[in-house]
């Protein structure tokens, strides 16, 4: 994947978070804005790529995935780190620092689960309940989970 071939041109547009789907969509986070064809959005949504071709010569196409402000991300140490996706679509997420939604709050050393009402520029979450793993009680406090897999 070469994300300059495909818009992602910007330092705001470097990626920080990517989960490969089974059908070998990716869905993206990014390090601040982005504005790529076909959508648009800030550090605490995620994009979908779908892919015509990878490697050197990149292409596909981009949508809005999930847009964080919809739910409540929407300050600066709520930007998406960490993203992964389950058989049901449930989307773990972790942030690199504090964030509180609906129900469930922490920091980028925890991981809180969103179970999708709605996806896309009108995305809609459940969250919780509580967090689905607390850094803090687990050893881990103070630190920023930025990637993970979950078995």
């Amino acid at each position: 994947f070469d994300g300059s071939d495909v818009d992602l041109t910007t330092s705001g547009e470097d990626v920080d978070a990517v989960y490969v789907q089974a059908n070998g969509s990716l869905i993206v986070s990014t390090s601040g804005s982005f504005s790529v064809s076909g959508a648009s959005g800030r550090d605490e949504d995620l994009l979908l790529f779908t892919p015509t071709g990878l490697g050197a010569n990149t292409s596909g196409t981009w949508s809005l995935y999930f847009d964080g402000s919809d739910v409540g991300l929407t300050d600066s140490s709520e930007d998406v780190y960490g993203v992964w996706v389950d058989a049901n679509g449930d989307i773990y997420l972790t942030t690199a620092g504090a964030f509180a939604v609906t129900g469930v709050s922490g920091d980028g050393a925890d991981i809180f689960v969103c179970a999708p009402g709605s996806l896309g520029s009108n995305t809609s979450c459940v969250f919780g309940p509580g967090l689905y793993w607390d850094g803090s009680a687990n050893g881990y406090s103070g630190e920023i989970i930025d990637a993970m897999t979950i078995r």
